[in-house]
């Protein structure tokens, strides 16, 4: 299921909003709505509270995705391609379609962001002070202070030389220089990043014993974040140290049980998914040419009282470049395919014929047995 909602193309990069982005810009609108503009504008009504925090949010998650783009830009003139950027729970990501192959271009990238972000808290500031002079509204003057505030702050913050904060990322850079090993500089910057995270969490609970609640949670949540951000990326290093050189060929499972199109979900359901208790099939036309894939979701989705009267051709998902490898292509690279198309497999093909099928789990179990001997 995809929990990402399609949103704007810029520069020709999709952004999306995952679900998580909802839950944080209400928090972030509450949190200015009750604690900070009360401050910053006394005795004046609650819609205007309300009113300005909404604008405020808004304009605070668009200089986040000012400061993704910045990511993004960097990564194209280096030749990386960017898949997208998805606004999340702290922010947003971009999603490189491989990555950097050297210390200097990683550099330029993490260091690209806080640049903006620096960038933009000296343009909001001088219009905070334009706006002074001008006589502008004080909601107006107080919210272009506010945003020349939270980017210095957003900058200060993604220099923390802790993974996967942009900060750590430099600091990967360096050592990654230094060391020629790509792990090992992650190891470290996760190590620094995990630190972090844990002191953001222990302030977070001293908060909350004096009485702080808001402030504790949201240095919670943060901290518990990044613990999580920075596992995760340290794990997808090692993985794909790992995977890297081994051929889908190598590894993809070449006796393939295939499904004719004009096939009935009930006949599939008995004489396919009940019997060989596999969980997908690819589905062949008369002429031997690969339609597309069959999952047993899809099945699900169709009334069991219409699986008699219902074809393969009519829910199948259709053939597809994301459905679609080849043999030689690297078994992380397939594995970052799946995680975009949302099947967990992919039909292994050449010159239009059905070589093999390779799913997640056979990637999975290849990383086990690597793991278990050590490499």
């Amino acid at each position: 299921m995809n929990r990402s909602i399609h949103l704007i193309t810029i520069l020709g990069i999709p952004i999306e909003i995952n679900y998580t982005w909802f839950i944080v810009f209400f928090l972030v609108t509450w949190t200015l709505a009750k604690g900070y503009f009360p401050v910053a504008l006394p005795n004046a009504p609650t819609v205007v509270y309300w009113s300005v925090s909404i604008i405020a949010a808004m304009l605070l998650f668009a200089t986040l995705l000012a400061h993704e783009l910045s990511h993004s830009a960097v990564a194209i003139r280096n030749n990386l391609p960017i898949k997208g950027i998805t606004l999340f729970v702290f922010g947003g990501v971009a999603h490189l379609s491989k990555e950097p192959q050297t210390p200097a271009v990683e550099f330029r990238m993490a260091a690209a962001g806080p640049l903006c972000s620096f960038g933009l808290s000296f343009i909001f500031f001088v219009l905070t002070q334009l706006f002074y002079n001008l006589r502008f509204p004080m909601p107006v003057i107080v919210v272009a202070d506010y945003l020349s505030m939270i980017n210095l702050l957003v900058g200060v913050f993604n220099l923390i030389p802790g993974f996967p904060l942009d900060g750590g990322r430099i600091l990967r850079a360096a050592i990654w220089s230094i060391s020629n090993d790509l792990r090992r500089a992650t190891q470290i910057a996760t190590s620094i990043g995990r630190l972090f995270a844990y002191f953001l969490m222990g302030m977070g609970f001293l908060y909350f014993f004096y009485g702080a609640i808001l402030s504790g949670m949201w240095l919670i949540f943060i901290g518990f974040f990044l613990q999580e951000a920075a596992s995760t990326s340290y794990q997808q290093v090692v993985m794909k140290r790992s995977l890297t050189g081994v051929s889908v060929q190598n590894i993809m499972s070449r006796n393939v049980v295939t499904v004719p199109e004009d096939l009935t979900l009930a006949s599939l359901v008995d004489d396919y998914f009940f019997k060989l208790r596999f969980t997908s099939f690819p589905v062949m036309s008369g002429e031997g040419d690969v339609k597309g894939l069959i999952t047993i979701h899809a099945v699900k989705d169709v009334p069991r009282n219409s699986w008699g009267s219902t074809r393969i051709s009519e829910v199948m998902l259709p053939i597809s470049r994301s459905l679609l490898v080849s043999p030689y292509t690297d078994v992380f690279e397939a594995l970052t395919q799946m995680a975009s198309n949302g099947v967990g497999r992919l039909l292994v093909t050449t010159d239009s014929k059905l070589l093999g099928i390779i799913s997640q789990r056979d990637i999975m179990r290849l990383f086990e047995v690597k793991a278990d001997l050590g490499e």
